[in-house]
């Protein structure tokens, strides 16, 4: 059973269901909330598994949720209901509803809010009330309704709004490829190929559009003939940038539809979702690209510049893109009262001041493209968000290892714990190493906030603590790391499976939100990602400077000092190696090390240097090796060594100090901007 009550018009309504294996008589069975009363007329049935909805009016709901009701007891083109003394009105604070059967016995009941009832049909407390605009739903186990008469039975983490989307949960077999790639490194150039490759078709649920190069490509297909279709957040954080108005304008323009999620209040209208943060797009009915940055200028960079940091996957294969399909066409469709067309919508526009990062993103990881067959499991919410079996089912599959990068994961939901949270830590318990990397940035951590990214970690590693757990949570660093901020949502398990979502571990992104995820098992196309969370996930990543010291000329046959006493590291250096031969490998290991080259010529000999997270850096240096003579005679004098040797660190020391000098007097590595 479900009850709408707390509408925004007419559109109240209850559901009912048998869940039984044979057809019910519902004739002269009643609805009530002990004040008005509405019957069914005589022969009507249900039959095994199915539900009717008893709409006030079916004219409204019709409008809302594009489905027809089967009853009514007010307006409309459905089955009128003979009503019984005065009309049922559902009070939103506190009622109840009850179904009787035809000798008045409670069959079922449902109390919310301020409800005193405590008859036949429900026991203790009434069941939390909803917000406005939001349906009570019956839980289900195993597809069967809970039916314990309690609260236990109503109350839920999920938000379930009116008109949204009820899409098959589904596990499907790509037998075609998938492309993994990652921002900053060469998302834009790989998100540009798709769209620049658009024949038919491109239809993009997106929180934000704002990045000139996507919009330019979008354009770009429309003028070309491609049938470009955008649904957008009409309400995101802020406002509307002026930057993504000016693009729509664009698009639109060339052909584009493009709409807006959103409120209208004034006309009692709510979107059926919180925020349309989804970030996908499907091409030509066989592409679906998605991740987890939206369509902007930090979340697609252009190449060599820093950006956020965030996880994508675009997956060739017919059957997915049908499946997409579908989805987008629910949120998309112009029918809905809250899909608003761009020349209609009127947003409250803003600028923003978040410019393109002034800094340089060294060594990018390369996309990896992939041939099926292996496997995926869209996880899609608020649909199947909290689902066993979806990312829940994940989490709590892991084996042997469990990451998660994630820009935001609350510590709790609510007055409840968060899920996703509770089933890394369990993993833990069953002995999986567990590592949860969360972003840093400022509005993440606030010390007045007590469940945003500091009190997860503080949480997490307090019960690694007690429990002797393996099990970490840390804030990393973006800007150490080159990126802008840590935005990614995703998760890898066992380094063969792959969850890329634009979902963060929140309670409204969870069950009010519209977002998409995709599980992807396949180890080839988790290695970029594994590759890009070990790098993100080490405190240190730059690299050492190594200072090999000066060319030198030696005697063979004679000992000569070589020094790295200019070689230094932001953290501290652990390791020198001395290559004197050539062959890659070293000959010898020190801060200062004596050798003694045996033959005349020319050697280059190399200096690698390793901090304490394996970060390394190589110098070299030429020694001119001479036959002995007349200079022979005197470095064998043995009085003369140390005076050799301390020339030679001091050539280096001066080097390195005259070096440093011009650099201004810091270290050689480059400032982080700011941004």
């Amino acid at each position: 059973m479900e009850v709408f009550y707390y509408a925004l018009r007419d559109d109240e309504y209850v559901v009912v269901a048998n869940p039984g294996s044979m057809a019910v008589d519902l004739s002269d069975w009643r609805l009530t909330d002990r004040e008005g009363t509405v019957e069914f007329p005589a022969n009507a049935t249900l039959a095994a598994g199915a539900r009717a909805v008893v709409a006030r009016n079916a004219t409204s709901y019709l409008e809302d949720t594009l489905d027809d009701a089967e009853y009514t007891y007010g307006r409309g083109n459905a089955t009128p209901m003979r009503v019984v003394g005065r009309i049922p009105q559902l009070a939103n604070d506190g009622d109840e509803v009850l179904l009787l059967d035809p000798a008045g016995a409670v069959v079922d009941a449902v109390a919310w809010g301020g409800s005193p009832y405590a008859g036949s049909g429900w026991s203790g407390p009434p069941a939390a009330k909803v917000p406005q605009g939001k349906r009570a739903v019956r839980a289900t186990v195993a597809g069967m309704p809970m039916d314990t008469d309690t609260a236990s039975d109503w109350d839920s983490l999920r938000s379930y709004g009116l008109g949204q989307s009820d899409l098959p949960f589904a596990r499907i077999e790509v037998r075609g490829s998938a492309t993994g790639f990652l921002s900053p490194d060469d998302s834009l150039s790989v998100l540009e190929g798709f769209l620049d490759g658009a024949a038919v078709s491109i239809h993009a649920s997106l929180y934000t559009l704002t990045n000139p190069a996507l919009g330019a490509s979008l354009r770009a297909a429309a003028v070309r003939g491609v049938d470009v279709r955008i649904l957008l957040e009409g309400g995101p954080v802020g406002g509307i940038d002026e930057r993504e108005w000016a693009l729509v304008q664009r698009i639109a323009a060339a052909g584009g539809q493009v709409r807006f999620l959103a409120d209208d209040l004034a006309n009692d209208t709510m979107a059926r979702y919180r925020f349309a943060h989804a970030k996908y797009a499907v091409i030509d009915g066989r592409i679906v690209a998605m991740g987890s940055e939206n369509w902007g200028e930090h979340g697609f960079p252009a190449a060599g510049t820093i950006g956020n940091r965030g996880w994508h996957v675009a997956v060739e294969d017919a059957g997915l893109a049908a499946y997409f399909e579908d989805l987008f066409r629910q949120d998309f469709d112009p029918r809905r009262r809250d899909s608003v067309a761009f020349a209609d919508f009127r947003p409250a526009l803003y600028a923003a001041d978040d410019g393109v990062s002034n800094g340089t993103y060294p060594s990018p990881i390369p996309p990896v493209r992939v041939a099926g067959p292996f496997r995926v499991t869209p996880v899609i919410a608020p649909d199947h968000a909290l689902r066993d079996d979806a990312l829940l089912g994940l989490l709590r599959s892991a084996a042997t290892s469990l990451d998660v990068e994630a820009f935001y994961v609350a510590r709790s939901w609510g007055t409840g714990p968060n899920p996703y949270l509770e089933a890394a830590v369990d993993a833990a318990r069953r002995g999986v190493r567990v590592r949860v990397l969360l972003d840093g940035t400022s509005y993440n951590i606030e010390s007045d906030d007590p469940v945003d990214n500091d009190d997860t970690a503080a949480y997490v590693n307090g019960i690694a603590l007690r429990e002797g757990l393996d099990l970490e949570a840390k804030i990393g660093g973006a800007w150490a790391h080159r990126v802008a901020k840590f935005h990614n949502k995703g998760v890898l398990v066992d380094n063969g499976t792959v969850f890329v979502s634009s979902l963060n571990w929140n309670r409204n992104a969870a069950t009010n939100n519209r977002e998409v995820g995709l599980i992807v098992e396949s180890a080839a196309l988790a290695e970029p990602f594994r590759t890009a969370f070990e790098h993100d996930w080490r405190d240190d990543v730059t690299p050492p400077v190594a200072e090999a010291g000066p060319d030198l000329v030696a005697y063979a046959g004679a000992p000569v000092a070589l020094s790295a006493a200019g070689s230094h590291d932001d953290i501290g250096i652990v390791s020198y190696l001395w290559d004197l031969d050539g062959d890659g490998l070293p000959d010898t290991a020190g801060r200062v090390a004596n050798v003694t080259f045996r033959a005349a010529g020319g050697v280059r000999v190399v200096l690698t240097v390793e901090d304490a997270w394996g970060n390394q850096a190589t110098d070299a240096l030429q020694v001119t090796v001479l036959a002995q003579g007349i200079g022979a005679a005197l470095l064998a004098n043995p009085l003369t060594l140390p005076l050799v040797t301390l020339l030679a660190v001091n050539v280096a020391l001066v080097g390195s100090w005259v070096r440093r000098k011009r650099n201004g007097g810091k270290e050689l590595s480059e400032e982080p901007p700011s941004e």
